[in-house]
């Protein structure tokens, strides 16, 4: 029996299920790697003995509501992230979030002197880097990287205070799979305007890539 769902539930027709199909495969890679957790914490016993059963009965709704079958070994090859683990995945997370305080409080005063003591970019030196970048996203566009990264460091060059051409350099490196290099510009973009939000959530991703 379906120890999931209610009585009235389980006499009526299998298709109360929600279709596996349906349902988008980044949430079904997220769900697998919340089961994978859950059964790792039973193996481990960070569960105790007692609650054991409680949690194998919540993996198996957790599974059926979302349509994944962790036994299913061509789902699990489509769906899984590892070597990456749930827990990975989120220490990399708090470990942003505290570069991301860090930067915000240190080095939003040492972009400011930055600024202050180098040349700022005139207004002809703004509109070479808009043109450089505007080539670059379309370099990006046609997936030639090489290229791209070549146009926003040129930007750079013109405009060392704009964090939008750092952060796009990132997300070239990291598309050409030179995820250290997209690290370095996404933290870069970060010293150079803490405010751009753009950024963290750059540094997330490509930190998150590094580890799968």
């Amino acid at each position: 029996m379906n120890r999931c769902l209610p009585r009235f539930v389980l006499e009526g027709p299998a298709s109360v299920h929600r279709p596996a199909s349906r349902m988008a495969e980044k949430q079904q890679r997220l769900v697998l790697s919340i089961i994978d957790f859950l059964n790792q914490s039973i193996i481990d016993g960070t569960v105790k003995a007692d609650d054991k059963e409680s949690l194998e009965i919540a993996i198996q709704c957790i599974g059926e509501a979302f349509g994944v079958d962790p036994l299913s070994k061509q789902q699990v090859e489509r769906l899984t992230v590892k070597p990456a683990t749930l827990q990975n995945i989120f220490d990399v997370y708090l470990k942003t979030m505290n570069k991301v305080g860090a930067a915000s409080q240190g080095t939003s005063a040492a972009a400011s002197a930055s600024t202050s003591q180098s040349k700022l970019p005139t207004a002809d030196d703004k509109a070479q880097a808009e043109k450089l970048k505007q080539a670059g996203n379309s370099q990006m566009t046609a997936k030639k990287y090489d290229e791209a990264i070549a146009s926003y460091t040129k930007a750079i060059a013109f405009d060392p205070v704009n964090p939008i051409y750092y952060s796009n350099r990132a997300a070239a490196h990291s598309s050409k799979g030179d995820h250290l290099s997209a690290v370095g510009d996404a933290e870069k973009a970060i010293s150079v305007d803490p405010k751009y939000v753009k950024s963290y959530h750059r540094l997330g991703c490509v930190s998150f890539n590094l580890m799968i």
